[in-house]
C-alpha cells in the first residue's frame, strides 16, 4: 500500500524531496519505480524518495509505482512549481520564458515538443521583433559566456539572428545560428555577455526567424 501524498510546492531551480511511504502486509521488499518522468524529477528505486530540480514553472504531475513483485500499488504527486530568477550556470529551458511578445496571444503552438531537446520542448515559429523575457540572478557584474542551443533546417545559416537585451532595451549581445543541417539538430553557440550585478531580466530577441531555440546558459 503507498500514502498519498499532499499538493508539493517547488521552487523552480531548486531542490524538493519528497519521501514516499509503503507497506507490505506480508513485510516483501518493495522496489519503486516510474515511467515518463517530468524533466528534473528522479526516483530513489530502495526510498521511494523522489527529487524535484524543475527548470521549468508551473504544474506538472508525478505518478509513482510501487511493487512486491507481484502487486502493484501507485500515487500521483500534483507539483506546482513557483517561478524564480536563473542562477548562473543553469539552463534556462527556452520554454521557462516569464513573457513573450509575437507569437499567439494566449497560445502556446510555439512551443514544440521535440524528444531532442533539453526537456522535450522548443520555442519555434521564430519572426522578426518577436522576444521572450527570462529572470536571471548574477552573482557578480562582469563578462559571462552565454550559450545559446539552437537549431534550423533553413539549409543556410541564419547571421546575426539573435541579441541578448538588459532592461532598457540596450543590445549586450549578438548570436548567429549555424545551418545545423534539422529543426531538431541541435549546437551551441557561445557569445560573450556583459551583464550587471543582481536579479534582473534579459530579453532574447529575434531579430529575424528562422531557428528553434533550445535552451541558454550562463557561465
Amino acid at each position: 500500500m503507498l500514502a498519498a501524498v499532499p499538493d508539493v510546492v517547488a521552487n523552480q531551480y531548486g531542490t524538493t524531496q519528497v519521501p514516499l511511504k509503503a507497506t507490505d502486509r506480508d513485510g516483501d521488499r518493495l522496489a519503486f519505480y516510474a515511467t515518463d518522468l517530468p524533466d528534473g524529477v528522479t526516483v530513489d528505486p530502495v526510498t521511494g524518495t523522489v527529487t524535484l530540480k524543475p527548470t521549468v514553472a508551473g504544474e506538472q504531475d508525478v505518478t509513482v509505482t510501487v511493487t512486491d513483485g507481484a502487486a502493484h500499488a501507485g500515487v500521483t504527486l500534483h507539483v506546482t512549481v513557483r517561478p524564480h530568477s536563473a542562477p548562473v550556470g543553469v539552463r534556462v529551458e527556452a520554454e521557462s520564458y516569464a513573457a513573450q511578445h509575437g507569437w499567439t496571444a494566449g497560445g502556446a503552438n510555439f512551443i514544440e515538443a521535440n524528444p531532442a531537446a533539453s526537456g522535450g520542448a522548443n520555442v519555434g515559429w521564430t519572426a522578426a521583433g518577436n522576444w521572450l523575457d527570462y529572470a536571471v540572478d548574477v552573482p557578480k557584474a562582469g563578462t559571462y559566456d552565454l550559450e545559446l542551443r539552437v537549431a534550423t533546417g533553413s539549409g543556410a545559416p541564419v547571421p546575426d539572428a539573435l541579441t541578448f537585451r538588459d532592461a532598457s532595451g540596450t543590445t549586450l549581445a549578438t548570436a548567429s545560428v549555424p545551418n545545423t543541417g534539422g529543426w531538431a539538430t541541435y549546437q551551441s553557440v557561445h557569445v560573450p555577455i556583459t551583464l550587471a550585478e543582481g536579479d534582473q531580466v534579459v530579453r532574447l530577441y529575434c531579430e529575424t526567424g528562422g531557428f528553434n531555440i533550445d535552451y541558454f546558459r550562463l557561465s
